[in-house]
């Protein structure tokens, strides 16, 4: 998955997450990474539309995404 995570920073294509929260909240969003460090990353979330930070322990899947978003922000 790492390895998806860092393709996906350096081309900047979305892709699809499975992320637990800190409370246990499971959610499917579709994302553009920014930054990617070993802990976390930051991105663009288009299921919310704003940026976000995500804790790569916590994203529990990710794959790929053929639907094409535009990064509003």
């Amino acid at each position: 998955m790492k390895s998806l995570l860092v393709k996906s920073a350096i081309e900047q294509k979305p892709i699809e997450i499975i992320y637990e929260s800190k409370t246990g909240t499971i959610t499917q969003r579709c994302i553009t990474i920014k930054k990617l460090n070993q802990k976390k990353l930051l991105a663009y979330c288009h299921t919310k539309k704003q940026y976000r930070s995500f804790n790569i322990e916590q994203i529990l899947a990710a794959q790929p995404i053929k639907k094409i978003y535009t990064t509003s922000a």
